[in-house]
């Protein structure tokens, strides 16, 4: 069991290899991959967002791409826009194919807070407007809106603001992830805490800065948590997966699967989740001391606060515990794999019963049951086994 912890965030759930994600995705998996299987595998690797702020840096989050793509992330402190605590660490990623005709970027998260009480809600408006004096940053007041407002009035208005919007739809797989890294049920089988979640994207087709036509999908999960305080209901809520994915113009569909594939290997390392997320409690703890003396209210809110982000902690590691086997599994579209020459276990796909892995942090995994990657692609590679469920 611990192996299967220690090295679950470098061998991440591949819910979709090459063979799914069509040729074109393929051909730029490796290089001295012979054509006949090119379409039957596909080669990732892992990269980092490294937090270069401590004194030694240290990686924050852990992510796979195409072995032959680029990959950047770093990540920012007390830069956000607004000031949250929650949003104190500010985690950036842009990761492009060899040719850069497609781009994946990783954006922030974004906190709001939101009490129904009016007097709680005047009293939060008051102590922005006190901290606005002194320079403090104020933590947004807003009601929770849906997924696809979000994208709607806040990061197509900012970011891509006149640009054509083909559709806005559900983004049940985003949501599904998201839920499963926040230690949550499946959707639709509870909430546990009042926690509420729900993921959307838009598909835009513009032309980009040098004229060419471009199609582009933006995804966000909105995270909802409410808390009974005083005369009415508090809200911490917040935007997190925030994600843009651009390819050229006819390739977005062909994309889409690898979308979903990266998007599933974001996962923060634990070393440092312990560290943002002191500090973070730390801040909101102080702040809920400074309130406590002006507002019960408030200061429950920020007390509640303060909890769920240590509580959401504690909830991925019981739903990295309880992930192993059953429904969960299905609905990511995973199983387990296990080395047999060290015992360790892996994630991978469950549409492809053959992987390997070359102690490198690269896997490959095929649809052929004649394909070997040994003497096909460079390295040395050791096959793994899929592991069933025991009935």
């Amino acid at each position: 069991m611990p192996n299967r912890h220690r090295l679950a965030r470098l061998a991440l759930p591949l819910a979709v290899i090459a063979a799914a994600a069509g040729p074109a995705l393929a051909a730029g998996a490796a290089t001295t991959a012979a054509s006949d299987v090119s379409d039957h595998y596909f080669r990732m690797k892992q990269v980092q967002i490294m937090d270069q702020g401590q004194q030694v840096p240290k990686p924050a989050y852990d992510l796979m791409i195409p072995t032959t793509w680029q990959f950047k992330g770093w990540v920012n402190v007390g830069v956000a826009e607004g000031g949250c605590f929650a949003d104190w660490f500010a985690v950036v990623g842009d990761a492009k194919s060899a040719d850069n005709s497609i781009e994946l970027q990783i954006l922030p998260q974004y906190t709001w807070q939101y009490v129904t009480d009016p007097q709680a809600q005047r009293q939060l408006q008051q102590q922005n407007q006190q901290g606005a004096r002194y320079g403090i940053k104020p933590c947004p007041v807003r009601m929770p809106v849906h997924a696809a407002d979000f994208l709607r009035q806040d990061l197509l208005e900012k970011y891509r603001k006149g640009k054509p919007i083909v559709s806005i739809e559900p983004f049940p797989e985003l949501n599904q992830i998201a839920r499963h890294n926040l230690g949550l049920p499946p959707d639709g089988t509870g909430n546990p805490g009042g926690i509420h979640t729900e993921a959307a994207r838009a598909r835009l087709a513009f032309d980009d800065d040098k004229g060419n036509p471009v199609e582009e999908w933006v995804s966000a999960v909105i995270v909802v948590r409410a808390l009974q305080s005083g005369s009415g209901v508090a809200y911490d809520w917040h935007a997190i997966n925030v994600m843009y994915l651009r390819t050229p113009k006819g390739q977005l569909d062909a994309n889409d699967k690898l979308f979903k594939l990266i998007a599933s290997t974001i996962h923060p390392d634990p070393a440092w989740q312990k560290y943002s997320t002191g500090v973070i409690t730390t801040l909101y703890r102080k702040k809920q001391e400074e309130e406590a003396k002006q507002s019960a209210i408030i200061a429950q809110f920020q007390q509640h606060v303060a909890d769920t982000i240590n509580g959401v902690v504690a909830n991925q590691q019981r739903g990295a515990d309880n992930a192993a086997f059953g429904a969960d599994q299905l609905i990511r579209g995973v199983q387990t794999f296990r080395d047999p020459s060290s015992g360790a276990t892996y994630e991978l796909s469950n549409q492809y019963d053959h992987a390997w892995q070359n102690g490198a942090n690269e896997y490959v995994m095929s649809d052929d049951p004649n394909f070997n990657p040994n003497g096909k692609l460079d390295g040395n590679w050791n096959s793994l086994q899929v592991v069933r469920p025991q009935p």
